[in-house]
């Protein structure tokens, strides 16, 4: 919220009468850094456990290690995908993108710096850490091992639950069928929501492949990841495989088309990956072409 209102400040408060445009400029990345930092904070508690370095006897009898509330974890999630992972979060309008240019500075060969703020890449840039905070193995594993830390009776964030809230955010798109002809200037999934799900697909399908190794964990994190490049897939196809894809604009579709072959791919691979050898003397397990191990 502090970000926001001050956002909607740039251009009739913050920037004086008589100062340069690039004001503004430095006054939305420093609303993005405050972003940043509240979304590193809140991404810290989703698998987090209280470390308490009490001794046997003291006051409060509390336990040495404590997974975190699920109900604080499940606030803390819904915090960083709410204020990471759509459009809106970044107040971003044509008028305060005009705004926001660069300092020119010359060198001989001519401009150091391209005036222009590289939105794409500077939002790209951020969801992905923020995809990088939430997907790492380091977070899964924790997730999956706070499930037994906490009794079978009570309530705890499981991975299955932080995939899937994650999924369907991203690719919330998917859930409603084009019920109007869209465009490429009025696109049905827009630029910034292209690249995130593009980004998200490359993290599942990297946690699906056989060298994605986390330790033990690893199994359930890989077959949670396939089920969801699977339900993506039946997703995506209604609306290449009917009528439904007249509606899409260039952009959406040739998205969807790639997205539905980079999962197709992926999941052949699982499955040759996983093949087991018959006999005729392969001897090993074929993958991605490379000669059987003998």
């Amino acid at each position: 919220e502090l970000a926001r209102y001050h956002r909607r400040r740039l251009l009739d408060k913050f920037v004086k009468e008589g100062q340069s445009w690039s004001k503004a400029r430095r006054g939305y990345e420093l609303t993005l850094g405050l972003q940043v930092n509240a979304l590193s904070m809140m991404a810290k508690w989703v698998g987090g456990a209280f470390v308490h370095r009490d001794k046997k006897g003291d006051p409060g009898d509390r336990l040495p290690i404590q997974v975190v509330p699920p109900e604080q974890q499940r606030a803390a999630l819904d915090f960083v995908i709410q204020n990471a992972f759509f459009d809106e979060a970044f107040d971003l309008t044509p008028e305060l993108l005009s705004h926001l240019r660069a300092e020119r500075w010359w060198e001989e060969q001519g401009t150091l710096e391209d005036p222009a703020w590289p939105v794409h890449d500077r939002i790209m840039g951020i969801q992905a850490s923020v995809l990088t905070m939430l997907m790492n193995p380091v977070t899964l594993r924790r997730i999956y091992d706070n499930e037994l830390y906490t009794p079978a009776n009570q309530d705890v964030l499981t991975l299955p639950e932080l995939l899937e809230k994650i999924k369907a955010a991203i690719w919330s798109e998917l859930e409603r069928r084009p019920d109007k002809r869209y465009t490429a200037r009025n696109p049905m999934i827009s630029n910034l929501r292209r690249n995130l799900q593009r980004e998200h697909l490359e993290r599942l399908i990297d946690l699906s492949l056989p060298e994605a190794d986390f330790g033990a964990a690893y199994k359930p994190i890989a077959n949670l990841a396939v089920a969801q490049l699977r339900e993506l897939r039946d997703r995506i196809a209604p609306l290449l495989d009917t009528k439904a894809v007249e509606n899409l604009d260039p952009y959406t579709r040739a998205h969807l088309s790639e997205a539905r072959l980079r999962i197709e791919k992926a999941l052949d691979a699982q499955f040759i990956y996983n093949a087991p050898s018959w006999g005729g003397g392969l001897g090993g397990i074929l993958i991605l072409g490379q000669p059987p191990e003998q």
